[in-house]
């Protein structure tokens, strides 16, 4: 019997709801979509939030074109997902300390923050659960964002390999991103939007959270892994986990698994930061782009 390919495996597709308050326009068939007919400069009514619920639940990732919220407003909506919380790596705008600024300067010429596959913050105890990001100021052309479905991912391996890494752990940290290891390496990020003056300790701190996770809310497994803040696998070298890390790496970024989400004035995009990553594209040399961004929290990955 001839062997089955993992590329023979395919993602599980979203499939198309009836909504009463809202259009809901999908990406792809796997993750994305925009969400039309709503103002969030105005409170929703109850209805209209459940319809986005589901949306959000069943796409990952939900953009709301032409929304020119004011800061309060981007606050209000967010609120609505979550407690808001923040990240210590990144500046806040003056006045609101929980809306965080993601900036580049048309003079920046270091590398881009975020390039890698990856999730927000997962060298914490209780990564990110949500971000909901606003478009302040976006180049004419590029800056977009890539999105995959780590539910995609993860439902895609072969029933025996889903068995052989569904106990194993991960060792997350920021040692690349602020701590010793970013300290030591010739080539810097550019720091504009990002702190410079946090602890190498906080930096270099691990945590483990499991490979295979459980979403809370849709009760469907993902992978949880990144290039960016994954360091190992828990009781391996790095030289033992480095051959399983590569191979999922490289599965998770399969083409089909994802989506690209272009970037306009007043877009407000929330993705689910448990179940998704994402990576900038940066494509933009010489434009500035700015964003604004609430964070929400998230329970602890678990099993």
């Amino acid at each position: 019997m001839q062997a089955q390919s993992s590329f023979d495996r395919h993602p599980v597709l979203v499939h198309p709801r009836d909504y009463k308050h809202i259009r809901v326009e999908p990406l792809t068939g796997v993750l994305g979509a925009e969400i039309h007919d709503v103002d969030l400069r105005k409170p929703l009514d109850p209805e209209t939030w459940d319809e986005i619920r589901q949306a959000f639940a069943d796409h990952q990732v939900i953009l709301f074109p032409k929304q020119e919220v004011t800061h309060e407003q981007h606050l209000a909506f967010s609120r609505n997902f979550g407690q808001v919380i923040r990240v210590p790596q990144l500046h806040s705008v003056d006045g609101y300390p929980d809306v965080q600024i993601i900036r580049r300067l048309a003079s920046d010429t270091g590398r881009v923050v975020g390039e890698n596959w990856h999730a927000d913050s997962t060298y914490l105890d209780e990564p990110p659960g949500a971000v909901v990001m606003r478009a302040v100021d976006v180049p004419a052309y590029g800056g977009d964002t890539g999105f995959l479905s780590m539910y995609a991912a993860y439902e895609a391996l072969s029933d025996a390999y889903k068995a052989m890494i569904a106990p194993l752990n991960i060792v997350h940290s920021a040692t690349r991103i602020f701590g010793s290891v970013y300290q030591s390496q010739n080539r810097k990020y550019n720091a504009a939007g990002t702190k410079t003056d946090l602890s190498v300790e906080l930096g270099d701190r691990e945590v483990v959270h499991p490979l295979v996770c459980t979403h809370a809310a849709s009760g469907r497994k993902f992978l949880y892994l990144n290039k960016t803040y994954t360091q190992r696998i828990e009781g391996f070298t790095t030289e033992e986990s480095a051959p399983i890390l590569a191979h999922l790496y490289d599965h998770c970024a399969r083409f089909d698994f994802t989506c690209r989400a272009r970037w306009h004035k007043d877009q407000v995009l929330v993705w689910d930061n448990r179940c998704t990553m994402h990576r900038a594209i940066p494509d933009y040399t010489g434009q500035d782009r700015f964003m604004s961004r609430v964070t929400i929290a998230g329970p602890r990955p678990s099993r």
